[in-house]
């Protein structure tokens, strides 16, 4: 169980906080599926299209400080991991055509990862990002609200 909660510590720190493409790849299987609003037309299928779309992410919103984790636990059966952590980023790069603000934005996240046989198959995110939200809204809410 101890080896799961380093894992997906390394997966959201390295690879979330930081962009860290390596640390993707040791810690998350080929086929891992996210649930997250980075792609809110539907789940993130696959590592490749994970690294493309958190690539693009922190490009236009690289961080300010070092991502903070603020709790971590896992499942009786150590398959799956739940991680709380906040970062801030700086909207630095135009995104979605939602021009740079140069604004400083606390992301707010849960993280469920499900693990199997040592690397992370699925990501499912909540979050309580308003500020990024309301940001993106005029280009997310015609993708979103159809």
């Amino acid at each position: 169980m101890t080896d799961n909660l380093v894992i997906v510590r390394q997966f959201i720190i390295e690879f979330l906080g930081r962009g860290n493409l390596s640390a993707a790849d040791a810690t998350a299987h080929p086929d891992i599926r996210g649930i997250t609003g980075l792609k809110p037309m539907g789940p993130i299928e696959g590592l490749g299209e994970y690294k493309a779309i958190l690539t693009g992410f922190v490009d236009a919103f690289p961080a300010e400080s070092p991502l903070e984790i603020i709790d971590q636990f896992a499942s009786a059966d150590g398959t799956r991991v739940v991680t709380r952590f906040h970062s801030r980023q700086r909207h630095a790069k135009d995104y979605y055509g939602i021009p740079a603000s140069n604004r400083v934005i606390l992301f707010d996240e849960t993280h469920v990862a499900r693990l199997k046989d040592g690397l992370i198959v699925e990501n499912i995110v909540s979050a309580t990002n308003l500020e990024f939200e309301m940001l993106m809204a005029p280009v997310l809410s015609p993708m979103i609200l159809k």
